[in-house]
């Protein structure tokens, strides 16, 4: 399959994750315990299907510095959730991702904005999935940047 294949179907299969609420609490809590020491989070607003982030957003901003993306032409910007724009990176990114392997080898929208965020920035890469999500077979590209730890709500892969 490519990846053109591979997003429309677990867009999909992500879109109809069953006991959704629970799961999306399980994989707040493991990664809150991952992260419980860092001073600064890059995380996405959730859209659509992904892992609902909201919650997540409120409980870090409580002991860390809470960063959300802004596009801006084909790079992002780390917009701070108290004001303003981060001057490097934070200590963890958190990754979107619509398909994933054991591997840590992601697909995600389509647009590279996190592959070329990742390649330039020392940060800690934490992508975030449902079971569901999990696709043997991920062929990675050049440019593909591998995550350092993947939570779900059953494990937590890492390299």
């Amino acid at each position: 399959m490519d990846k053109s294949e591979i997003r429309k179907i677990y867009k999909q299969r992500r879109k109809n994750v069953e006991n959704r609420a629970a799961k999306e609490r399980a994989i707040s809590e493991k990664l809150l315990k991952e992260i419980k020491n860092v001073k600064s989070v890059f995380i996405y607003e959730s859209i659509g299907g992904e892992v609902g982030t909201a919650s997540m957003i409120e409980s870090i901003s409580r002991f860390a510095e809470v960063c959300v993306p802004e596009v801006c032409g084909k790079d992002m910007k780390l917009l701070c959730k108290k004001g303003g724009y981060a001057d490097k990176p934070c200590d963890v990114t958190v990754v979107p991702l619509i398909a994933f392997d054991t591997d840590l080898n992601r697909i995600g929208f389509g647009g590279g904005y996190y592959d070329r965020y990742l390649s330039r920035n020392t940060t800690r890469a934490i992508g975030i999935a449902f079971d569901e999500q999990q696709c043997d077979g991920i062929e990675p590209e050049p440019t593909d940047i591998a995550l350092d730890m993947i939570i779900t709500p059953t494990r937590v892969l890492e390299k």
